[in-house]
C-alpha cells in the first residue's frame, strides 16, 4: 500500500501536476505501519516533494517576445556652460565672447567624447591672440568639450569658460549655465 501511494505521487510529479502533499501524508499515516516504516515512507514522500519543488523552480525559459512599446531614447547630453565669462552662439558654428582688456592670450582646447560613458579625449589645442572674440567649432554628432582660458601678461588665468556636451543637435538648444 505504501508503494502505491508513492507511485501515485511520482506519476503526478512526472506529469508536471501538483500533488496534494497533505492528503498523501495523511494517507500514509492512516496505514497500519510500524514507527520506522512510517518514518521511512514519510521521508520518501518528502524527497518526492523536494524533487517536485526543484523541477518547478527550474522551468525552461520562455522565449523572449519583442516588446511593442517603444524603447527609451539613448542617454542624451545637455550642453552646459561653466565659467566666469559670458559666451554665446554666433553665426553658424561660431562661439563668440566679448573683448576682455586684461587678456593677452586665449588658450583653446577642444576635446571629444566618442563613448557616452567615457571621458573626453583631447582633439586639438591652440592659442588665440588677446583680441580674438570668436572661434569656429567643429560640431558633429560626437559631444565636444571646449575650454576657453584667458591669461594676462604674467600667465595668470583671469577669464575662463568651459562648454560641455556640444553637438550639432545641442548647439541650437538652450545651454545650461553653471557658475564657478
Amino acid at each position: 500500500m505504501v508503494e502505491s501511494i508513492l507511485t501515485e505521487a511520482r506519476a503526478l510529479v512526472a506529469a508536471g501536476g501538483d500533488p496534494d502533499w497533505k492528503e498523501l501524508r495523511d494517507r500514509l499515516r492512516a496505514l497500519e505501519l510500524s514507527r520506522d516504516e512510517r518514518r521511512r515512507a514519510l521521508q520518501q514522500l518528502e524527497r518526492l516533494g523536494a524533487v517536485h519543488r526543484a523541477r518547478r523552480g527550474r522551468r525552461p525559459a520562455q522565449p523572449v517576445q519583442p516588446q511593442s512599446a517603444p524603447r527609451r531614447p539613448p542617454l542624451r547630453t545637455r550642453a552646459t556652460v561653466t565659467g566666469n565669462m559670458d559666451v554665446r552662439r554666433g553665426d553658424g558654428d561660431t562661439l563668440e565672447w566679448r573683448l576682455e582688456p586684461g587678456v593677452v592670450a586665449w588658450e583653446l582646447r577642444i576635446s571629444e567624447r566618442p563613448d557616452p560613458r567615457g571621458d573626453y579625449e583631447l582633439r586639438e589645442s591652440g592659442e588665440l591672440p588677446g583680441e580674438a572674440i570668436a572661434v569656429e567649432l567643429p560640431l558633429g554628432d560626437v559631444p565636444l568639450r571646449v575650454h576657453l582660458l584667458g591669461r594676462n601678461r604674467s600667465g595668470r588665468l583671469v577669464r575662463r569658460a568651459i562648454l560641455s556636451g556640444l553637438t550639432r543637435e545641442t548647439w541650437a538648444e538652450r545651454w545650461q549655465r553653471r557658475g564657478t
